[in-house]
């Protein structure tokens, strides 16, 4: 078995064993069963299933059988690459919210996700996603007989549009409207232009960059046109720079900014010049 997939491989056959995809109901014998993303016992446990609960099984791989993710198992991506639901860009899924975490494999860019949740850490908690394939050891799961179908009928099943359309469909939104978005934002103000050059920035020198964080008001400062910084991980990340965004209306939900980054020397925290805010949305 591959360790990572794609999903746009989702809907080819790949049963192994006994079984075909989609071909059987299995039901946990266990007290407590681990669910580990590869079919051995050395390997990550990304789940643990109680007695009674019902998996989908797809095939098997010597003492383990391969199941269909289920729905209780925390799946995590980056939400700094997440825009109106959907990836910009290809992200890996972990078991939990680090990169020290086991992986599920890669979402790839302009995948649609259903967010449930993102910590302060900027980890977004997402539903997760069909085809991710895990392994439950094959004597704690008992699989129903008559569930099974031919190998054929499912194949045809699995062939007959799912890949196409739903790819198709995501690429063309993906390559049309947010470049068209960022194109139509990427204008400064001369009086923005001054006051940056005033602090020592080269607008020559920006970096395209979009990151996800909490705002917070500088109470006292001395430069007008930085006003608010953007958190992450508990620290000051950015000095936030804005003529066209009313950033006190954003309160202390988490957001997703556009922009461009400019070095200040002698400044440890960059200045972002904002040209798109977006709320991040905990689930819809």
């Amino acid at each position: 078995m591959k360790k990572s997939f794609v999903f746009a491989c989702f809907g080819a056959f790949c049963a192994v064993g006994a079984w075909s995809v989609s071909a059987a109901e299995g039901v946990v014998t266990a007290d407590v069963l681990n669910i580990r993303t590869q079919p051995d016992l050395k390997s990550a446990v990304a789940v643990k299933l109680d007695k009674g609960f019902k998996v989908e099984v797809l095939g098997e791989s010597g003492d383990f059988v391969e199941i269909a993710i289920p729905v209780t198992a925390p799946v995590y991506i980056s939400a700094v690459y997440l825009n109106e639901g959907k990836t910009t860009a290809p992200l890996k899924m972990y078991t939990a919210g680090s990169t020290a975490a086991a992986s599920y494999g890669v979402l790839p860019k302009g995948s649609e996700v259903k967010m449930l949740e993102i910590d302060r850490y900027g980890w977004a908690k997402i539903e997760p996603p069909a085809g991710i394939k895990l392994y439950a050891a094959k004597r704690y799961v008992a699989v129903t007989p008559d569930a099974a179908k031919p190998e054929a009928k499912v194949e045809e099943k699995k062939d007959v549009k799912p890949e196409t359309k739903p790819e198709a469909k995501v690429e063309e939104k993906k390559d049309v409207k947010p470049e068209a978005k960022a194109e139509a934002a990427a204008v400064m103000t001369a009086a923005t232009e001054k006051a940056l050059a005033d602090i020592g920035v080269d607008l020559q020198k920006g970096t395209a960059v979009t990151v996800t964080g909490t705002l917070l008001k500088l109470e006292n400062t001395t430069v007008p046109i930085l006003q608010f910084v953007l958190m992450r991980n508990g620290t000051h990340e950015y000095y936030l720079c804005s003529d066209r965004f009313q950033l006190a209306s954003y309160g202390a939900a988490p957001v997703t900014i556009r922009g461009r980054s400019f070095r200040v020397p002698s400044w440890r925290v960059p200045v972002l010049y904002i040209e798109s805010v977006t709320p991040v949305k905990a689930g819809k």
